[in-house]
């Protein structure tokens, strides 16, 4: 999931230890009740440090600036109160609020959309088995081990069945992936502002424009699925990512 390389990518550029576990989303493992009882969502990541378990992106990433600091740990956002923070923060608000259930259920469904996308071939088979199944495997809920997961279970099934056929519009998909050309032109444009400030001598925001923020940490995700979209991904380094459990080393 992009949600998952983003993450991956923050504990990378951090330089932190932690054990990972894949979750295989194809072979419905974040269906298993143990992974349900640490997120009954079922989406990664989730990370667990110490007493804390953290399923939501925002949070996991805003929880690994704020615990993980030090002279020798690298900073992703600039000091609260500054203009750099403040513009950083800025273009991961832009980001983040880009539809990426959108893009990944959409571009899974109509792969034609895409261009030398790295979206294997077997997801598009199995997102529409699933669709095509959702009636029967909702069924089998009743008769589960897990009663107790069930209720949360089945309205999660629903609301993503729902998103889902909602994502299978062309259309729909066609807009909001000019809309993600745009917002990319305008993220690619601050860069390269940045890189010239930078090459003058003129460092006014720091890392961002010299090393990895929050923010440009999201580009490579979308690689993985618009390749031909993100040229200037390659300012930040690359590391692929899967759905991932994450447990940090203390």
């Amino acid at each position: 999931s992009f949600s998952s390389q983003k993450v991956r990518l923050v504990i990378a550029e951090k330089g932190l230890v932690c054990e990972e576990r894949d979750v295989s989303l194809p072979q419905s493992e974040h269906k298993e009740p143990w992974f349900m009882r640490l997120n009954l969502g079922e989406e990664v990541p989730v990370i667990i440090h110490r007493d804390n378990i953290i399923s939501d992106y925002d949070q996991i990433i805003d929880y690994v600036e704020r615990t993980f600091t030090g002279e020798h740990v690298v900073a992703l956002m600039p000091e609260v109160g500054s203009l750099q923070h403040a513009r950083v923060l800025q273009y991961r608000e832009l980001l983040d609020a880009l539809p990426m259930d959108a893009y990944t259920h959409g571009c899974i469904l109509h792969p034609e959309l895409t261009t030398d996308s790295m979206i294997p071939k077997y997801a598009t088979a199995e997102i529409r088995r699933h669709l095509a199944n959702a009636t029967t495997d909702l069924m089998k809920l009743d008769h589960e081990e897990e009663p107790q997961l069930s209720e949360p279970y089945l309205s999660k099934q629903k609301k993503l069945m729902a998103k889902i056929l909602e994502h299978d519009d062309v259309s729909y998909l066609k807009k909001i992936l000019g809309e993600l050309a745009m917002v990319l032109d305008q993220i690619e444009a601050e860069l390269e502002k940045r890189k010239l400030e930078n090459e003058g001598g003129c460092q006014p925001w720091g890392r961002w424009g010299l090393q990895p923020t929050q923010p440009t940490l999201s580009l490579p995700s979308f690689s993985l699925f618009f390749p031909q979209k993100s040229q200037r991904t390659s300012q930040v380094v690359k590391r692929m990512g899967y759905g991932v459990r994450l447990r940090f080393k203390s």
